[in-house]
């Protein structure tokens, strides 16, 4: 974690601090109605994982960078337990772009969804670092098989080369007097945020980048060397000054491309941040002879300029700087987009199909 994101988020923490401890329960307060923090100091969180603005489904569920997979998209964060302090819900678990709720809580720690109980409650954000594109807000949204009032905000996008930070604290009240420090409730009105999402940034160190993202390659020693992604795919170019690309890359199925070509059994290679080298590269797919491959594309299968079959190495190569994504079919497919020469020459030797797209 990054130095000033530590220190933000240590003087996050110890800002707006109350003079009692943390009880056990919500029955503790003095006269707070509507609460963030659950009884015996614990914070659920939900993320709407698969973008339906609704929560706690089976199909919410992700699996963080880092930790267990959290089933349904749900994951309970305990409070600080040091006296005084504020809650702290470590968001890093969650990625950019993905909208969170809180769920608002009555006095026996029940979720509300009556709408008088919060008609006057208003929710206040401060960030020391970092920001949100829009503010959070007290949204009537469903949990679950229930519907609720909870806190709900968007997390920025991550940036495609680096980590994002996000510190702060989020606090939900009725009346302004509720945001002075000396308010004995303040720890169940208030919780504080910390973050470090987005791609993870490492040196390649030569090995498989089948799950690879970010990768930085200042300072690797050797200018050409082979990139591998998995068993099937290679790109041999010259990293001199090349610094960090996103080489995030799956083998997902284009159903939307597949749709278009029903008479064909296809495979997919994708690049799915199109990384751009600085200089050109080939290209090695580890497909049969006889297999016929195209770039995807909206539009459909798009001829690869310079595409050969190289017998020594028993792949089909083609030249380029940029990685996209790729089909490899068992039949010819019909080409529905113009083909862009922004490739160079071939590796000599081999047997080119210009007519075929292969």
């Amino acid at each position: 974690m990054k130095k000033i994101f530590a220190l933000a988020l240590a003087a996050v923490m110890t800002a707006g601090m109350a003079t009692t401890s943390f009880a056990t329960s919500l029955e503790a307060r003095n006269d707070a109605e509507v609460v963030l923090l659950g009884g015996f100091k614990m914070v659920d969180v939900y993320v709407d994982s698969n973008d339906n603005n609704r929560f706690n489904e089976s199909d919410d569920t992700f699996t963080p960078d880092k930790g267990s997979e959290k089933t349904n998209g749900k994951f309970t964060s305990s409070v600080v337990v040091n006296e005084g302090d504020i809650a702290n819900v470590d968001l890093s678990v969650v990625k950019g772009g993905k909208k969170v709720a809180i769920p608002l809580l009555d006095k026996d720690g029940n979720m509300i969804d009556d709408k008088d109980a919060v008609r006057r409650i208003k929710v206040k954000a401060e960030w020391k670092v970092g920001e949100l594109s829009e503010k959070p807000e007290i949204e009537f949204v469903k949990i679950g098989a229930e519907y609720a009032y909870a806190v709900t905000f968007t997390l920025p996008e991550s940036a495609e080369i680096k980590t994002t930070d996000l510190a702060g604290k989020i606090a939900v009240y009725e009346s302004s007097s509720q945001l002075k420090d000396n308010y004995s409730d303040k720890e169940y009105i208030t919780l504080s945020f910390g973050s470090e999402y987005g791609f993870k940034t490492e040196d390649y160190d030569g090995s498989d980048l089948a799950k690879a993202e970010v990768v930085d390659f200042d300072g690797y020693s050797d200018d050409v060397e082979t990139l591998t992604f998995g068993d099937d795919f290679e790109f041999e170019v010259d990293l001199s000054g090349q610094g960090k690309l996103n080489l995030k890359n799956n083998r997902d199925f284009n159903k939307e491309f597949a749709a278009m070509y029903d008479y064909a059994n296809i495979d997919f290679i994708n690049f799915v941040k199109t990384p751009s080298f600085n200089k050109n590269g080939t290209v090695y797919i580890y497909a049969d002879e006889d297999a016929y491959i195209y770039e995807v594309t909206a539009d459909g299968a798009k001829e690869i300029k310079g595409l050969k079959w190289d017998e020594d190495y028993e792949a089909w190569t083609f030249k380029t700087r940029t990685l996209k994504s790729y089909a490899i079919s068992d039949v010819e497919l019909t080409e529905k987009t113009v083909t862009e020469d922004d490739s160079s020459s071939t590796t000599d030797g081999g047997k080119e199909n210009p007519d075929t797209g292969r």
